[in-house]
């Protein structure tokens, strides 16, 4: 998960190195989360702490709810079998997908059980307080129908279709958001749910949960949505998503496409990939060719049918898209490259093109073991990486320390 690994080896080489018990405990609550079952020795032989020093982080663990009894297991080197931990699953972590027409909101145990999700049928143009009011009391229901208050509830993770300052947790200058540039949506989720919120780009989250569905494997990921606009995701090699300075990074749907340089973006600039590649450019194409308007739910049909205008036109719009994939390929020489999006499942010419095209452009030393594939989570991914943002701050050194607190600390949730 992220970083654990190696945290656990910097333990392992000196405990000291550890800044506060807040990341010990961290790193314990992570590698339990991790393998879903772990023992006392297994945990004292990976970190290489003192066995009274992982039972007072266990204790601690346990009194506050986020680690429990898993029981015994085994057979240990030796002697009778050993007392397991586990992650609790009577503690719960909330999920909010904005998408452009409806938003996807949903409720996960710690130990990534997914046990309630839903569809809130409201249009992002509506604005921030009423989409994010319709989320809440959606989320309100949905806690209600499993059991749960809000007060069950130890993060939020909140995904918004547009860029993300996710430090400050709200959306900058979105194209396809009005109403959404600079509101708060960290601080407003906080003060209705009193919790931690982490607040990313959707295509970010996407590309957290596909990574993190290899456990570790086939990293660094790139991951490309083709939707109503052209997202970018990138995972590095230490599991962590790169978000750069300000949260700008992979912005892959502003790049500038030469052969189409008059295509006016919703960003306000011409030539825009977003422009030339997403649904309802994509559309645009397809009208312009049959002489007729179409939707792009028709857009979609066509492409199901393998109607050939529709073909040729995706064919084409995926040359774009390939060769801008072939510069990040040569850049960030990631291990797998995954095309998700409605179009890539109505057709497999889009991403044959794709794949085409970056195989030719980008240079053999990044592409001879690169695989570049459908999204094994389709449309769960944002769902499983939103939960996977919101568990992982529960577990975070910051998390940790809100949810150990005393009841007389001032450390407030996330967002206020």
């Amino acid at each position: 998960m992220g970083t654990l690994w190696t945290e656990v080896q910097l333990l392992k080489a000196d405990p000291n190195l550890a800044p506060n018990v807040h990341a010990a405990r961290s790193v314990i609550g992570r590698m339990i989360a991790d393998k879903g079952l772990m023992s006392r020795r297994e945990i004292v032989a990976a970190t290489g702490l003192a066995r009274s020093t992982i039972d007072g982080h266990l204790e601690v663990l346990i009194d506050c709810g986020l680690v429990e009894d898993g029981g015994v297991g085994g057979p240990e080197l030796r002697g009778r079998p050993a007392q397991m931990f586990k992650i609790s699953p009577n503690r719960v972590v909330l999920i909010a997908e904005v998408r452009h027409q409806n938003c996807r909101v949903a409720i996960a145990t710690l130990n990534k059980d997914v046990i309630a999700d839903d569809i809130v049928t409201i249009p992002i143009e509506d604005g921030p307080e009423a989409v994010l009011g319709a989320v809440a009391e959606r989320l309100d229901q949905l806690l209600k129908s499993q059991g749960f208050t809000r007060e069950d509830a130890l993060a939020i993770s909140v995904g918004l279709p547009g860029p993300v300052d996710a430090k400050l947790g709200y959306a900058v200058r979105p194209p396809h958001m009005p109403g959404w540039d600079g509101f708060g949506v960290c601080h407003a989720m906080a003060e209705r749910f009193r919790c931690d919120v982490v607040v990313d780009n959707d295509v970010n989250l996407m590309t957290l949960g596909e990574a993190r569905s290899f456990r570790g494997a086939h990293v660094p990921l790139l991951m490309i949505n083709v939707d109503w606009g052209v997202g970018c995701g990138f995972v590095t090699e230490a599991g962590m998503l790169l978000h750069g300075a300000e949260g700008a990074a992979g912005d892959i749907g502003h790049v500038r496409v030469p052969a189409e340089p008059d295509s006016l973006c919703a960003c306000g600039r011409r030539g825009c990939l977003e422009s030339v590649a997403s649904i309802t450019a994509i559309s645009r194409k397809v009208s312009a060719v049959r002489g007729v308007d179409v939707t792009p739910a028709e857009v979609m049909e066509l492409l199901t049918r393998a109607d050939a205008q529709a073909v040729d036109v995706v064919r084409r719009v995926a040359v774009h898209v390939g060769q801008v994939i072939a510069d990040f390929v040569n850049f960030c020489n990631p291990a797998r490259i995954v095309v998700s999006g409605e179009i890539t499942e109505c057709t497999e010419d889009f991403l044959a093109q794709i794949r085409s095209v970056v195989y030719q452009q980008a240079q053999p030393l990044a592409t001879r073991n690169l695989a570049i594939v459908h999204s094994s989570l389709r449309r769960d991914a944002g769902l499983v990486g939103g939960m996977v943002s919101a568990i992982e701050q529960v577990l975070s050194p910051r998390g940790i320390q809100y949810h150990t607190q005393a009841p007389s600390s001032d450390l407030l949730p996330l967002g206020l």
